[in-house]
């Protein structure tokens, strides 16, 4: 079992111009001033007006690394991507210190699969900032992608030595452990960033999914079903809880005691018992196959019949459940068990199925 996707996503950032270091002429006091309102007209989302200030801004400094910056990022909020790479590129031509142009570059590398830029674009960009844990994040997750997952858990490990509270950085290393089937180690790196982030959906269900493999079933079921809590129409989650469920009432310690206690009897009654336990614990398949099992073994056990005319009737499976039920009344007697004769006599006689 195999977790249904890499639950990786990069991290946002501002849309604050910062000076760097120019290697262009310094800019038009009117540049200033206009990049200062395109910035503030991006923080309130109004692209249109943050793009007429950038470009009047330009203007008076059409070499102002900033305001290519900014429109970069306005091109970007619109999916004009192409555009949004030619500014960003712009602006490094006029100062290759241009932090936010590297970082939003290396974005719409990463999204578009080209992960070799992107990295390059994260390193370039943690030279100018070393301190940046957003861009060290994102480079981990390049790395990822490249398959350089030595490299990936160094820049990991290194960001959660400055922050251990990054629930992100823990769920990427619980990953990596999970791909080089370190299982110990990925539950105890996802479970980590569980506890930080106890309402994300798909780090509950990775870390079920890691569970699973480590057959710790009743922990993987809680996983699961907080996942479920979260996002109820999660299908994956869904599924899993009820092969969890499954798996954890199946190595009950009591259950597989009576569980081998039956199967040694291998008789008719003790079968039908053990199928009726199945049935409390939800688990359906098994119920179903214990009452085959058992009217293999003794097809005149009536109540095995019944059984399995239970479960087709819930199932609607009306073809089958007629079977059962006639095959029931073939071996029962209306004295010895009143009840299900008369619930099989009322399903026969009904003409709806």
């Amino acid at each position: 079992m195999r977790p249904s996707r890499l639950a990786l996503s990069l991290s946002l950032f501002c849309a604050l111009p910062l000076a760097g270091c120019l290697t262009t002429p310094p800019p038009h006091e009117r540049a200033l001033i206009n990049n200062e309102l395109c910035t503030q007209e991006l923080h309130k989302g109004d692209l249109v007006r943050a793009e007429v200030y950038c470009d009047l801004g330009l203007e008076f400094s059409p070499q102002y690394a900033d305001l290519w910056a900014n429109k970069g990022i306005i091109a970007m909020y619109s999916n004009r991507t192409e555009d949004a790479k030619k500014h960003f590129i712009k602006a490094l031509r006029y100062n290759q210190e241009q932090l936010q142009a590297y970082q939003n570059l290396g974005m719409i590398y990463y999204n578009e699969g080209a992960y070799g830029k992107a990295h390059d674009n994260f390193r370039r960009a943690l030279k100018v900032n070393p301190d940046n844990l957003d861009t060290r994040y994102n480079l981990s997750l390049a790395l990822m992608k490249m398959g350089k997952l030595e490299q990936a858990k160094k820049e990991l490990r290194t960001l959660l030595a400055v922050n251990p509270n990054l629930a992100a950085a823990h769920h990427s290393l619980g990953l990596i452990a999970y791909q080089e089937g370190q299982y110990e180690d990925a539950a105890e790196s996802i479970s980590q960033a569980t506890a930080l982030t106890p309402d994300a959906p798909e780090m509950w269900h990775d870390l079920g999914t890691v569970l699973m493999e480590l057959s710790r079933f009743p922990e993987a079921r809680e996983s699961f079903a907080n996942c479920v809590q979260l996002d109820p129409k999660n299908s994956s989650c869904i599924n899993n809880l009820s092969l969890a469920q499954r798996k954890a009432a199946l190595t009950d310690a009591a259950f597989k005691e009576l569980k081998d206690t039956q199967q040694a009897e291998n008789s008719a009654p003790a079968l039908f018992m053990l199928a009726r336990q199945y049935r409390e614990k939800g688990l359906l398949a098994e119920e179903e196959a214990t009452y085959k099992k058992c009217v293999k073994l003794d097809a005149k056990y009536a109540m095995c019949h019944f059984g399995l005319f239970q479960l087709f009737q819930d199932a609607d499976k009306h073809e089958h459940a007629e079977v059962a039920c006639k095959n029931f009344m073939k071996y029962a007697t209306a004295e010895e068990f009143p009840s299900e004769y008369q619930s099989c006599e009322k399903y026969l006689s009904n003409a709806t199925f």
